[in-house]
């Protein structure tokens, strides 16, 4: 940690406008995207455990009017912008569709958004700061070579001086040449990351790992000293790759699995900056992930968050 007061977490990524069916030609829209939904959740948990916090979001914006309305949601939830406006950007957008056993698929229309266009260059590199930087494998989807070998650059300048960083590679193949560039490029990141919060399906699609211990040994090689590895309905197993911990998740019927991982993420970073230890904080973050995915889209409502404050059982 720096020695902020208040520590600083930075969400590093794209926010879009999501929609979701509502039922024959109808749609919900509201605001989602992997690091967005993972700030969100950090953000609500931190507050109901009284963990001094501020957690912001650097992407890239336009001037229009629905990236005004974006932020202003931003604002509502309390995250602190550390947007960049692309002249004549606009956000990206996607729809989610879910089967019969509530898991989900996506539609995307992205591939000229503000953020695209700003992740492009190099200009947001020296905006990224914080005692906790967080950020995933689809933040560096729209990144090309040079502009992740400068964000690497800067995060290993910024771990020198304290920063603690935080990685979830999540894995989607539409946004990659292939595997095997996805797997070097999140290597790289990995190997600069405190934390790897990682989705074992992910890595074996990767070609990174073919099970449980070969997914821990890669991370531990690469430096990782932290490794929550989620197995969906299984829960997570977490520690470091000597005494790896397998925390169970309550059952539960989901109806949108949509931001179940990024979910987990929030509550457990959150838990361990409240000082919760590894297995504490995934019990929290399964806890958040099982009361999403009960809900449509990304991000619940407020009040329908888990009563998580200090005399919940974790």
């Amino acid at each position: 940690m720096s020695g902020a007061a208040v520590p600083v977490v930075q969400s590093i990524g794209e926010c879009m406008v999501e929609l979701t069916r509502a039922g024959g030609d109808t749609a919900r829209i509201s605001y989602a995207g992997d690091t967005y939904n993972t700030a969100i959740y950090f953000t609500r948990v931190a507050t109901q455990l009284g963990t001094p916090h501020e957690v912001r979001y650097l992407s890239g914006v336009g001037d229009d009017p629905e990236s005004h309305l974006m932020r202003a949601r931003w604002e509502q939830e309390g995250l602190g912008d550390d947007s960049l406006v692309v002249p004549d950007g606009a956000p990206g957008m996607y729809l989610i569709d879910t089967d019969d056993e509530g898991e989900r698929s996506f539609t995307y229309w992205r591939g000229d958004s503000a953020a695209a266009q700003l992740f492009a260059g190099q200009d947001w590199i020296g905006q990224v700061r914080g005692d906790l930087v967080y950020l995933s494998g689809i933040t560096l989807q729209l990144m090309p070579p040079a502009v992740r070998e400068a964000l690497v650059s800067r995060l290993q300048h910024l771990r020198a001086e304290g920063t603690r960083v935080a990685f979830d590679s999540n894995y989607r193949p539409l946004g990659w040449p292939s595997a095997a560039k996805a797997a070097l490029a999140m290597a790289d990141v990995l190997a600069v990351s405190d934390v790897a919060l990682v989705t074992l399906d992910d890595e074996i699609a990767l070609g990174a790992a073919h099970d449980l211990p070969s997914c821990a040994e890669r991370l531990a090689t690469l430096g990782v000293a932290e490794m929550a590895i989620k197995v969906g309905a299984e829960g997570a197993w977490v520690g470091d790759v000597r005494d790896l911990v397998h925390v169970p998740i309550e059952p539960v019927v989901p109806v949108d699995t949509t931001a179940a991982g990024d979910s987990f993420n929030g509550g457990y970073l959150a838990a361990r900056l409240a000082g919760l230890d590894a297995r504490q904080a995934a019990h929290l973050g399964n806890a958040v992930a099982a009361r999403v995915v009960s809900e449509r889209g990304a991000i619940i409502a407020p009040e329908r968050m888990p009563r998580l404050g200090a005399g919940a059982s974790l």
